[in-house]
């Protein structure tokens, strides 16, 4: 669509929601868009093997332990199933550190936290679980006043 901007010559819009946007600022966005998506593929391409095999343990740690840590008597059985879903999760979270790099934080934590549950899993377990109880119960109070 052309406009006119009032001297006679004339402007190409793109209308967008109803709003009309200049050509040029489309293609601007659209390169971008391209740079960004050709960075990140670059990127995917550049990690090495090892990366995405670490990526693949992690969704597999994750796919194998996470139906076993939703049920019920996980605390009975005393089983590994939060160590090995906080490892996977770590792993995912590294792997996803080569694109951007905020995602350190997340996979450190994860590992952080399933290091002391290598030590003593029942009473460690325990201590998380009471912690994050205790967490919900003050969110709850703070929500319903």
């Amino acid at each position: 669509m052309y406009g006119n901007n009032g001297n006679g010559s004339r402007q190409s819009y793109v209308i967008i929601g109803g709003y009309p946007i200049k050509s040029i600022y489309v293609i601007i966005f659209g390169l971008i868009v391209f740079g960004l998506v050709v960075y990140l593929l670059l990127r995917f391409f550049n990690i090495g093997l090892t990366m995405h095999f670490s990526a693949f343990a992690g969704v597999l740690l994750l796919i194998a332990n996470l139906r076993e840590l939703l049920g019920t008597g996980y605390t009975q059985r005393g089983s590994t199933a939060l160590l090995n879903t906080l490892v996977g999760g770590g792993l995912i979270c590294a792997w996803l550190a080569q694109f951007f790099v905020f995602f350190w934080l997340p996979a450190l934590l994860a590992v952080g936290v399933a290091t002391p549950l290598v030590l003593n899993r029942s009473g460690v377990y325990a201590a998380y679980l009471t912690t994050a109880q205790q967490a919900v119960e003050r969110v709850r109070r703070t929500l319903v006043r």
